[in-house]
């Protein structure tokens, strides 16, 4: 199934678009102003799989047949988790992130879950929040500089979500 509007489509990964698709997350959490340092620390953690893609829903927004944001759901948790939704900066506060998770939710919808779970960025929380996630919790995640950082443990009901 694939969801667009007049510009953007959502449509499956190609596996061939690992390294890309890893590039553009690296660039969207770069852009919460991490030190580099840090940013190559999570490289491994922000690199998405050729074989991820091949083994787990993985999906893409295209702007003009190019690859603007990713997501990849864990269809192994229980609930299903959202592994990763990785927006370029040069598409932030455009809805590329609303359309994403919009059809992470239908694809959810379609293969019987009723919640997905979100393992969230400090950042990243107020967006789900808006799109109607709950909190469950929080896990400690300090890094250097931000000693109390922790990381929301969120919770998107398929069927109540407000996107």
């Amino acid at each position: 199934m694939a969801i667009s509007n007049s510009i953007l489509n959502v449509r499956s990964a190609r596996p061939a678009e690992n390294e890309y698709l890893s590039a553009l997350a690296a660039a969207a959490k770069a852009l919460w102003g991490y030190p580099e340092q840090q940013l190559a620390l999570w490289a491994g953690e922000l690199r998405i799989s050729h074989e991820s893609i091949i083994n787990e829903p993985t999906f893409v927004v295209e702007e003009h047949a190019r690859p603007v944001a990713v997501a990849q759901l864990d269809t192994k948790a229980s609930p299903w988790a959202v592994e990763c939704l990785w927006v370029h900066p040069s598409a932030i506060g455009r809805g590329v992130g609303t359309l994403l998770v919009r059809h992470l939710l239908a694809h959810a919808r379609a293969n019987g879950q009723s919640v997905l779970s979100v393992d969230a960025d400090p950042n990243a929380e107020a967006f789900y929040i808006r799109l109607g996630a709950h909190r469950v919790g929080a896990v400690d995640a300090p890094i250097q500089g931000q000693p109390d950082r922790r990381r929301p443990q969120l919770i998107l009901y398929v069927e109540d979500a407000a996107c």
